[in-house]
């Protein structure tokens, strides 16, 4: 394979980026609709890359958004001039950046409208895998579910999707034939009530319904890539030049309010023998991203991690539990420089913790602050929800009266090391999540939110040590739109993105309003993202928002010895 790694000699000063000749290459555009520096620390979109470059017959290079010129990372190749455009998709937020890159590149806008000759567009990540149907409009076909359970396939399917002799509805069909988990949406139309509520979907024969996302597992009929890991170093990502390596994949937590703790059923985590193979791909830094939503409970990770450190590595954790949080690891911690660590209540009550499925007692919170400060890591950084379904102006207060123990709890440990570290309490507008048990829950209206915020900063305002971050009300309730919307929205997203119409203008002009998206919904309404199968059963999903509402918790997910939510009936 003719390729040339340039090491140094690129604008972004980045380490292992893929140049190739294109002579008889097929041309992928692989398009993060967001900041670069968002971009290069998303494992999705550096496994993709890394995957599709590793085959001679493929050229894959990047986009990002903003890209005032529109040209490749690579070879500033414009976008019109590739064969085929491949979005990775992780927010909601992201899905206007798509309509403006397709605006960009001088292609239709709506799938219905390309041409044979037009590239293919297809689209993919944990945003498109929770809820397609925003976005349906403008996609020829979606990659549901892992990449690494149809990487080898879809490669095979490359020169027919291609193929431009052949109609674009031809290739989108094989290419849904031979490959789980590909929705196509020009082959199913939704059928509204006159309130304007999904009825029911009509869909083209030979097409499947729901569709099912792949997933990757040890017994897959195709054969499995490395484990996601940094394939390309940057010190103008997130995290500068720092390889980041996925632990596990997916959490049985089951904290009702999280999509990727649903849709990522059954939790899988990387056997240790593969996360050695991959970590030899580990050069030219000194720092180590470790990913997952749980992987602390192993007694495996604790030996690599002190391994890594043995070498002089030095380690970053993408998540702590507080129930996880030991003097081992804060030793861990502490060696490799860390100074501040994060902990997410999520909610100020224990009642509500129950509500949420936190499975998190007060004594284990502040347990763990005080083992973290007097460990040697000073700053604390506390993850709390505001918004949340069955919250009371009770359960806000609880906050800030937790947010004053954590503080009390930690100051002896601060004074004694001479140094009163910063306690910041992080506080984010709840988003019903579809595939989730909250799913259900309506959001609450802007009035309340802004009182219940006026709790927090009166309470926190004057706390020693602390300090309060407060995200946008408005924009939450955006993303609620998104995350529970159907194609209702391509006109606003349109709008939105290549006219700059406000949000509430953008919905008025195409006849709909923010409370269609963000009210409670009834129990057996039929929902625009069922359009996917997920193996997390709806029954089992209601089943948990009914013992929300009684604050009953669930115990943790145990793969393969339970069947209660479906996911392991594979």
């Amino acid at each position: 394979m003719k390729t040339s790694q340039r090491w140094s000699r690129n604008p972004r000063n980045e380490k292992g980026s893929v140049r190739k000749k294109w002579a008889g290459r097929i041309s992928i555009a692989l398009i993060f609709p967001d900041a670069y520096s968002v971009g290069m620390s998303n494992l999705g979109l550096q496994s993709v890359y890394a995957w599709l470059n590793a085959e001679d017959r493929v050229v894959t290079e990047r986009f990002f958004v903003p890209n005032r010129l529109w040209l490749s990372e690579e070879s500033g190749r414009p976008l019109k001039d590739f064969d085929l455009i491949l979005f990775s998709v992780s927010f909601e937020s992201n899905y206007q950046n798509m309509v403006k890159a397709l605006e960009a590149a001088g292609l239709s806008l709506r799938s219905e409208n390309r041409l044979d000759q037009e590239p293919i567009v297809l689209a993919g990540g944990i945003a498109t895998q929770i809820n397609p149907e925003p976005v349906a409009p403008f996609v020829d076909a979606f990659l549901l579910g892992d990449f690494e359970a149809i990487s080898g396939a879809f490669v095979s399917c490359l020169p027919e999707l291609t193929d431009r002799s052949l109609s674009r509805t031809e290739r989108l069909k094989r290419l849904a034939d031979n490959i789980p988990g590909v929705y196509v949406p020009s082959a199913y139309r939704p059928l509204y009530n006159a309130s304007g509520d999904l009825v029911e979907w009509e869909y083209e024969r030979g097409f499947s319904f729901p569709v099912v996302p792949a997933i990757f597992s040890p017994d897959s009929q195709f054969q499995i890539p490395q484990v996601p890991h940094t394939g390309i170093l940057s010190p103008y990502s997130v995290f500068p030049n720092m390889f980041l390596i996925e632990l596990a994949r997916g959490c049985g937590k089951g904290c009702r309010f999280c999509a990727a703790g649903f849709v990522y059923r059954p939790p899988r985590q990387w056997p240790i023998e593969s996360l050695n193979a991959a970590l030899q791909e580990c050069k030219d830094t000194d720092r180590v991203g470790l990913v997952g939503l749980e992987f602390l409970g192993r007694e495996e990770i604790g030996q690599l991690c002190r391994r890594l450190l043995d070498k002089g590595l030095k380690l970053a954790f993408s998540s702590l539990r507080a129930d996880e949080i030991t003097q081992d690891l804060v030793r861990l911690l502490k060696a490799s420089d860390i100074r501040l660590a994060t902990i997410a209540p999520e909610a100020g009550s224990q009642r509500l913790r129950q509500v949420i499925n936190k499975n998190l007692d007060e004594d284990v919170i502040l347990r763990a602050a005080e083992t973290l400060v007097s460990g040697g890591v000073p700053n604390l950084k506390l993850y709390f929800m505001l918004g949340l379904p069955f919250e009371t102006d009770e359960d806000v207060q609880g906050i800030v009266k937790l947010v004053d123990k954590i503080r009390r709890a930690v100051r002896p440990a601060g004074r004694a090391r001479g140094h009163m570290g910063s306690v910041t309490a992080s506080i984010s507008t709840f988003v019903p999540k579809a595939w989730t048990p909250m799913q259900w829950a309506g959001s609450v209206k802007r009035p309340a939110l802004k009182r219940r915020r006026r709790i927090l900063q009166k309470g926190l305002r004057n706390m020693p040590n602390v300090k309060l971050q407060l995200d946008s009300v408005r924009e939450a309730h955006f993303q609620t739109i998104l995350s529970r919307g159907d194609r209702r929205l391509a006109p606003v997203l349109e709008a939105v993105a290549l006219r700059g119409v406000t949000w509430s203008k953008a919905l008025k002009e195409a006849a709909l309003s923010v409370d269609m998206y963000c009210r409670a919904l009834d129990a057996d309404m039929p929902f625009p993202w069922e359009i996917i199968g997920h193996r997390v059963r709806r029954e089992y999903l209601r089943e948990e928002w009914n013992k929300a509402s009684e604050g009953r918790e669930t115990a943790f997910c145990i793969p393969q010895v339970c069947n209660k939510c479906g996911a392991c009936c594979i």
